[in-house]
């Protein structure tokens, strides 16, 4: 029996696997791969056919001869998406997806690969009131004066998502969603998306209409609130009210509030804005966004991020502890992915089920022993802050523009549209 219902773990694996693939040093060799140049643009007929959302299923695209498929993360590289996970799209067109953000809330390992890329709905301000003009914010005050250190710039980016979306057989697009643990926990959704015209060209007859939107789909991981603590239980509420005289406590309905669901629900981190990724996984971000020649804006916001980089001998004691212990261990889960997993890359319940416990318990580890006794594993320390750590997770919010170089203009702006 197989199931796709705890697959977020299977896709936490199956990255930690591309890792330890591409970070083997090996003879250099010729790449097995086409060129992104290679991969003709898609054609205006195609993006036509897809400008409705009446294929929301993914049995019903596989009906179709190809699949759109939005990217936005490491498979933005050609390194991932055509070396490592084998795909050959039919076309590609650059596209901005603005009803999405890209976050790197997905928790990975510490103090090795600590984050990775997700999409977030965006939030979109409400248009002003043409009856009700907005105020002239306040003049900002002057820059201080530059120092020799070197400040985080503003990292701040509220102009959606910029990606790719490639056009890939049915058979390719089972295996991203196998390869990035569809299912369950990632969820298959479209999302509309606007093409971009290609960059340094001038057409004989230059187009008319302006770009129609059309959907494309693309693999969401849902974030799921816990459970409020003082919000009473209906099911003990209901036993309360209508069964005086039975004292036995009823099982909650909230599967939230069961004692075991913090060890099978898909691990998040506290703060999903804390966390920095590493420089292996940003560089293929970066460098795919530059393949593909996505717009400048946006790839200098991507350049700007600041990657994890251990800076004390007692992160990198961690690191390489991490790997010498944890990885056996993803060696053996390597193997029984690849002996019980179907032929969509689905494997079965007890599997998931294991692993998800697993990297549960590790992370509950790490924020117990590991992040006091070695430091922080998920963002990067400055010089003489080992013993600061509470400090750092409250300031370390802002590493994307969240608290640092904050526009005032916009702020003001912001605020009297309400």
């Amino acid at each position: 029996m197989t199931t796709s219902l705890p697959q977020e773990p299977i896709c936490l694996l199956r990255r930690l696997k591309d890792l330890t693939t591409l970070s083997t040093p090996s003879a250099p060799s010729k790449k097995s791969f086409p060129s992104i140049k290679s991969i003709p643009r898609t054609s205006p007929s195609r993006l036509a056919a897809a400008a409705t959302d009446d294929t929301s299923s993914t049995a019903a695209a596989a009906e179709q001869q190809s699949v759109l498929y939005l990217a936005y993360g490491s498979n933005l590289s050609a390194e991932t998406f055509l070396g490592a996970r084998g795909i050959r799209p039919l076309s590609q067109v650059n596209v901005s997806a603005p009803g999405l953000s890209l976050v790197f809330d997905l928790p990975g390992l510490p103090y090795t690969e600590p984050c990775f890329a997700n999409s977030a709905p965006r939030k979109i301000p409400k248009l002003p009131d043409p009856s009700d003009p907005p105020k002239f914010p306040p003049v900002p005050p002057l820059p201080p004066p530059a120092e020799s250190k070197q400040t985080t710039p503003d990292l701040g980016w509220d102009k959606g998502l910029f990606g790719v979306v490639y056009e890939v057989t049915p058979q390719d697009y089972a295996t991203i969603v196998a390869t990035e643990g569809g299912g369950s926990s990632y969820k298959d959704i479209l999302t509309p998306c606007i093409p971009l015209p290609p960059r340094l060209s001038v057409p004989e007859k230059p187009p008319i209409d302006i770009p129609r939107p059309f959907f494309a789909h693309t693999l969401f991981s849902p974030s799921i609130p816990d459970a409020d603590p003082d919000e009473p239980d209906t099911a003990l509420f209901y036993n309360h009210n209508n069964d005086d005289d039975d004292d036995t406590p009823t099982p909650p309905t909230d599967p939230r509030k069961k004692w075991y669901y913090r060890f099978l629900r898909p691990t998040r981190r506290p703060d999903p804005a804390y966390a920095q990724p590493s420089p292996r996984y940003l560089n293929l971000i970066t460098s795919g966004a530059a393949e593909h020649e996505l717009p400048d804006d946006y790839q200098r916001w991507l350049n700007s991020l600041v990657p994890y980089t251990p800076t004390s001998s007692r992160q990198k004691l961690a690191q390489w502890l991490l790997k010498a212990l944890f990885l056996p261990v993803l060696l053996v889960f390597f193997a029984l992915n690849k002996k019980v997993a179907n032929k969509e890359g689905k494997v079965p319940v007890w599997l998931g089920v294991t692993l998800g416990v697993v990297f549960n318990l590790f992370w509950m580890v790490y924020d117990a022993v590991l992040r006091p006794v070695f430091g922080d594993g998920e963002r990067t320390q400055e010089d003489g802050d080992d013993d600061d750590g509470e400090k750092r997770w409250a300031m370390g919010r802002s590493w994307r523009g969240q608290g640092v170089g904050v526009d005032e203009e916009k702020v003001g702006l912001l605020e009297n549209m309400d």
